[in-house]
């Protein structure tokens, strides 16, 4: 397999990141459930929610890409502590997610920020805004690959690492590479798995003996009995 290196992404990579994960997180749930089920459509819609973020946000967020033959197949953006929360986007990038997404989708995702907003630990942590690699790349390693990077990344700067997901094969791929589920969070009925790794003590975990995951397995009770992190739910 013929790999680029990984490196920070130039002005034209940045473009390219973008349509690579706009392309990653076309099926993920809540795209489908908040922009219906045209894959075409949410890929218009995750670029402009995306633009901000990848396009404008240089700093203080750290981005990262790999390549594969000569052609960008995936990356990641993540935030220092003590960078969140990100500059508001810019007025002609609210507009145009505005155009491109619709006013009820955005209220929904704003709905979404929301919920999962309240979730983020309180102590100093990076937070992995996005990784994504192309569907039609995916399985092949890449993704692992961007988590060691990021690794690299956090070791200049230590603390613990958070991210969220909607996604139940990414929450298997995070906890494969030592994340913990600190929670969950549904929001129009889907699950939003909070995940972290390096935290010292997971505060999120209560003592909730009747909390079960319909997706994972129970992890081993805590010391206070608790067989599940804590869920909160979020109506439609």
């Amino acid at each position: 397999m013929i790999e680029d290196a990984i490196r920070a992404p130039g002005a034209r990579e940045r473009a390219l990141l973008l349509e690579a994960l706009a392309l990653a997180f076309r099926d993920n749930p809540m795209n489908v459930e908040i922009h219906g089920p045209d894959p075409a459509r949410r890929v218009r819609a995750n670029r402009a929610g995306l633009r901000a973020l990848v396009l404008d946000a240089a700093r203080p967020a750290i981005s990262r890409v790999i390549g594969y033959e000569n052609e960008l197949v995936g990356g990641f953006v993540a935030v220092p502590p003590g960078s969140l929360p990100l500059p508001a986007p810019s007025l002609r990038r609210q507009v145009g997610c505005l155009l491109s997404q619709g006013a009820r989708a955005m209220e929904r995702w704003a709905r979404v920020a929301e919920a999962m907003g309240r979730t983020h630990p309180l102590q100093p942590h990076w937070y992995l805004a996005v990784l994504g690699v192309r569907p039609d790349r995916q399985g092949r390693g890449f993704g692992g690959q961007l988590l060691d990077e990021l690794a690299r990344v956090v070791a200049r700067e230590p603390a613990p690492l958070y991210l969220e997901s909607d996604r139940a094969e990414s929450v298997a791929f995070y906890r494969a590479h030592g994340f913990e589920i600190r929670g969950v969070t549904r929001v129009f009925g889907l699950p939003c798995w909070q995940l972290g790794r390096g935290f010292a003590d997971d505060e999120a975990v209560l003592c909730d003996s009747v909390r079960e995951d319909p997706v994972f397995p129970p992890d081993p009770p805590t010391a206070c009995g608790a067989a599940r992190p804590p869920e909160s739910e979020v109506a439609p």
